[in-house]
């Protein structure tokens, strides 16, 4: 092989290996915060206010497709006449990890059946095999498969919530004001007869601004992370953040929505929720902002923390005022 080429190649080797390690480095900083010692719980969910009798794993909203796996959820409720509010949640795991078996977010779920709502708890794919719009397109799936399939499990079609947290919550803000923008198109349900509207969004600590989020997390390696996140740069990934952005998706028309973030998030997407709270609050639209005082970013993994349960309270009062009749 000639010198020339081969320097070339190994030139461009060491430049990938380095690329790769300033990946794994902005996708740690995205992650969401965690003890660096796991904490056992000191209880199970019941004993914090939770309870689901009925548990149903691994339901697939999108069948196999050639060379992918199913989509699945889970479904929390508990025994009931008639059709309970529903509610789609949301990981968290920075878009690259992260599964519906999650405890803090079977905890969430938990509660809400406790309270009266049928929850559908979803897995969807994840980085980087899957960009960002592909992430939103399996979660607008999600919701559709719910609307045709909730009666089945005793909930409301009509009456549907989203919850998520971080990239979860970015994920969220997407259903909650970007459902219809045709950019995004739903992954295998085309022709259902639903669409992906919902009625209330509760977002945790969620990443509304996402260039800004890359630039202020990646301190300057944000160019790096576009092409993993977006798989393309320069004109096509700016054209993509005009869709990916929940920012540009305000407006009047969006739906009510309550953000639950912590004032010491070190990921810096506390000040993103009080700008755009007040934001909404300004175009008439019905918000609210609750503050997890002193609390980093993932505030609530241990479930059992009372600013965990406040917030699921407060999730509860704003989803029972657009979803209970």
């Amino acid at each position: 092989m000639h010198k020339g080429i081969l320097s070339g190649r190994i030139l461009w080797a060491s430049t990938r290996l380095r690329r790769v390690s300033l990946f794994a480095l902005l996708l740690a900083a995205l992650t969401f915060s965690m003890a660096a010692k796991k904490v056992e719980p000191p209880g199970p969910h019941e004993q914090f206010g939770a309870r689901a009798e009925i548990i149903i794993h691994d339901l697939p909203y999108v069948e196999s497709m050639p060379g992918k796996k199913k989509l699945m959820l889970d479904v929390y409720s508990n025994p009931h006449h008639g059709q309970w509010p529903v509610v789609v949640a949301i990981h968290g795991g920075a878009w690259y990890k992260g599964d519906k078996s999650m405890d803090n977010y079977i905890y969430k779920c938990k509660a809400l059946a406790k309270n009266g709502y049928v929850v559908f708890n979803i897995n969807y794919r994840l980085a980087p095999a899957a960009k960002i719009k592909v992430q939103a397109q399996d979660v607008m799936a999600a919701v559709i498969w719910v609307k045709g399939h909730a009666p089945e499990y005793g909930g409301d079609p009509d009456r549907v919530g989203v919850m998520g947290g971080s990239a979860g919550g970015h994920l969220a803000a997407l259903v909650a004001w970007a459902s219809d923008d045709p950019w995004f198109v739903p992954t295998g349900n085309p022709n259902s007869g639903y669409d992906s509207d919902v009625k209330v969004a509760a977002l945790y600590y969620p990443v509304i601004d996402f260039d800004r989020t890359l630039k202020e997390v990646g301190k300057g390696l944000a160019p790096l992370a576009h092409p993993l996140f977006v798989g393309k740069t320069g004109k096509t990934y700016h054209d993509a953040m005009l869709h990916l952005s929940p920012k540009n998706h305000v407006d009047a028309t969006v739906t009510p929505t309550i953000f639950l973030t912590g004032d010491q998030d070190s990921l810096l997407l506390y000040p993103q929720s009080v700008e755009y709270s007040k934001k909404l609050q300004a175009l008439g639209v019905p918000a609210k902002l609750f503050t997890a005082a002193g609390k980093d970013h993932g505030f609530t993994w241990e479930y059992w923390d009372p600013e965990t349960i406040n917030s699921t309270e407060e999730i509860l009062g704003f989803f029972d005022e657009y979803l209970k009749e």
